[in-house]
């Protein structure tokens, strides 16, 4: 069984790469990225309905990349695919960016639906509130989401569209995009700063948000 490399040389865990397939591609949605491999699949080999899942380059910052929008993560298989991304990430010690998708929220609505929604959720919960990386939430100007769940939730900064920016104007781990361009340094600057905290700190700032 082949690994698959990242950039750094570093290859993924073969039980990841066994159930998750990979492709190299030009990211056509979103202009921070210059690189992207593209990971997806399930054990019955659905590839789920995220925009994309898998690593992604902001120049020379790796990260996982999961996009996708609020029908997201709508059933168990999904909540699968994002937990097992968030393992890599903590095997990699690589931040998770989360474009659009209010984690939180879904897991909310989710967790209601059936025990084994619930069962799921729990267990990508706990992986993401452990996660020793910084996980920056991205939202656009077409996330189709209120402003009112937007919370930091299980990430330790969010980058927000400029015309939010008001509303979040007290929030030292908010940044706002004034323009497409901006994207990229705002995301860099929250990981650059959440890296500088300790891990026990990160984990300790994540279980607050959600009290």
């Amino acid at each position: 069984m082949h690994h698959l490399l990242g950039r750094e040389g570093v290859s993924t865990p073969p039980c990841f790469f066994y159930i998750m397939s990979s492709n190299t591609s030009k990211y056509p949605l979103q202009p921070p990225f210059t690189q992207t491999i593209a990971l997806y699949g399930d054990r019955a080999g659905s590839k789920g309905t995220f925009e994309f899942a898998g690593f992604a380059w902001i120049h020379n910052t790796k990260v996982i990349l999961v996009q996708g929008n609020v029908h997201n993560l709508s059933s168990a298989a999904e909540w699968r695919c994002l937990l097992r991304l968030t393992t890599l990430a903590h095997r990699l010690k690589k931040p998770i960016v989360l474009w659009n998708l209010p984690v939180a929220h879904i897991a909310a609505i989710q967790r209601r639906t059936s025990l084994a929604a619930a069962q799921t959720i729990q267990k990508t919960e706990l992986a993401l509130l452990r996660l020793p990386s910084p996980i920056i939430a991205v939202f656009d100007e077409n996330c189709g989401v209120d402003s009112t769940e937007l919370a930091l939730g299980w990430s330790d900064g969010i980058v927000i569209p400029a015309l939010l920016e008001g509303q979040f104007s007290e929030r030292q781990n908010v940044k706002s995009a004034q323009q497409p361009t901006d994207v990229a340094s705002a995301i860099l600057e929250l990981i650059h700063k959440a890296e500088k905290i300790p891990a026990t700190e990160l984990v300790k700032n994540r279980q607050e948000t959600l009290r």
